[in-house]
């Protein structure tokens, strides 16, 4: 039983015949109290209409000696009872009841004469044993015909009362766990009738299991083979999302992981050959410079110097801001926070740009308020540094660059934006991507490998902030931070 279908297809059908079983033991014992309680009631309905046959008999006799040890007398009482219900009520003068000349018994009262099912209770051979189990007690209690008690404790007695005093009892002994055999008869087709239900029903379950079992099992195969597929590296595989219940939810969300292991591995061969890119050109230019010096063709000098120390410069803040990138992915980007004139930092970052944007005649302006923040000084230094470089790098000429800071209810506001050039949305959705430059006036001849804005979102999250790129009221971007208090 290893597969889902197998299980749901077992676990149906043993819950339906449990389910069956336990409703036909419930029948069973609910039938045998209820044909219990039938034969209670029906015994002492008996018992009300014999009782007055025996007073009246009493009456005759004036005791119960005609009955003590006299198994025959008690017979015929039952005969006369049995018979009474075919005979006409006798005409004539009304005698007064009690064994005639030829020691018969009287005739039934009318009352017992007129309950067809009384005299029916007596006289159908089916009753033979409510019959046996009869018996008569007199006054004291001492047994005088019929069958014999062990004990009347508990059992039910109807009193034979003579002027007001009580001359005898008559009851039935238990009915014990033997019924007649009409009700045998009755048990037995009863069994036979939930046997023929728990088979029927069991081949009902079966199959509607089977169809559960089959509807279940199916797209849980699906996904099965989709996972299966993922783990073999295939991301292009996709399940088959054709409910909205749980299975259809699981199916999704696994069609969502594939999408983002294919984005990722997607992600991850560009990172890798962008990264075999960028430390192509220095390195090549470096292997051409040394070349070039070993062979003579160019001297050492200062000019050799400064080009070897320029490429060298280029390859080391590419490889520190890969390790910066590793260390965000890893989690591991170190935060020390520490108390932080967040206005005093932002100017001190300005005025070391300042010079170089005046050099193409593009106008700073800084606009900030006394703030002091929990943060890292370096990674903040870090954050401004990159931002302002992208400033430096692709504002064009004679334009303008807008930096200002506004305090919050619970933190501060950054804004960095420029005149231009500006961005398309598409554009701004992938600016924080990794080793993205954008085309033409923000191409890689300006110098950059695209990863700056990309260290910055780390940087920012790792503070627990919020960064975006938006469209700038001056023409350009519009960078926009914020950072907790």
């Amino acid at each position: 039983m290893k597969s889902f279908f197998t299980k749901i297809l077992v676990a149906q059908v043993i819950a339906v015949v449990v389910a069956l079983i336990v409703m036909a033991v419930i029948a069973r014992v609910s039938l045998n109290k209820g044909f219990r309680e039938f034969l209670q009631a029906q015994e002492t309905s008996v018992l009300e209409n014999v009782a007055p046959v025996l007073v009246e008999i009493f009456e005759q006799q004036e005791s119960w000696d005609f009955a003590r040890n006299n198994p025959q007398s008690w017979q015929r009482i039952w005969r006369s009872s049995r018979h009474q219900q075919d005979m006409p009520p006798p005409r004539g003068p009304r005698h007064r009841p009690g064994l005639n000349r030829n020691n018969h018994p009287p005739p039934l009262p009318s009352g017992m004469a007129d309950d067809p099912q009384a005299l029916r209770w007596m006289r159908s051979s089916d009753r033979g044993m409510l019959r046996e189990r009869l018996f008569l007690l007199d006054g004291e209690y001492q047994r005088v015909a019929g069958a014999k008690a062990q004990s009347i404790e508990g059992l039910e007695l109807q009193a034979i009362e003579v002027e007001g005093q009580v001359v005898g009892w008559i009851g039935f002994t238990p009915i014990g766990s033997v019924f007649p055999l009409e009700a045998e008869r009755f048990f037995r087709g009863q069994i036979r009738i939930t046997a023929m239900a728990l088979a029927i029903a069991l081949v009902v379950a079966a199959a509607l299991a089977f169809l559960l079992a089959r509807s279940l099992s199916r797209p849980l195969k699906q996904l099965d083979n989709t996972v299966r597929s993922l783990s073999h590296g295939e991301f292009d595989a996709r399940a088959t999302v054709a409910t909205s219940d749980e299975v259809g939810r699981l199916a999704g969300h696994v069609n969502q992981l594939a999408a983002t292991l294919e984005k990722n591995r997607t992600a991850r061969r560009r990172w890798m050959a962008d990264i075999a890119h960028e430390l192509r050109t220095p390195v090549a230019v470096l292997k051409g410079e040394i070349e070039a010096l070993s062979d003579g063709v160019r001297p050492a000098d200062a000019r050799m110097s400064r080009s070897l120390q320029e490429e060298i410069e280029q390859l080391s803040a590419l490889i520190d801001d890969l390790q910066t990138l590793a260390l965000a992915d890893a989690g591991a980007l170190n935060i020390h926070k520490e108390p932080v004139r967040l206005h005093s930092l932002i100017q001190q970052c300005s005025e070391a740009y300042r010079e170089r944007l005046a050099g193409r005649r593009i106008e700073l302006d800084v606009q900030v308020s006394p703030q002091e923040i929990s943060a890292d000084p370096q990674r903040l230094r870090q954050l401004l540094h990159n931002l302002l470089e992208n400033s430096c790098r692709y504002v064009n000429e004679g334009g303008s660059v807008l930096i200002q800071q506004r305090c919050l209810k619970e933190g501060c506001e950054l804004v960095v934006e420029d005149s231009g050039p500006g961005l398309n949305d598409e554009q701004l959705a992938r600016l924080f991507e990794r080793f993205y430059r954008v085309d033409e006036s923000r191409s890689r001849s300006g110098g950059g490998a695209g990863l700056g804005l990309s260290i910055c979102e780390n940087i920012v999250e790792a503070h627990g902030g919020r960064i975006s790129a938006e469209h700038s009221s001056l023409g350009g971007l519009k960078i926009r931070i914020e950072l907790p208090g």
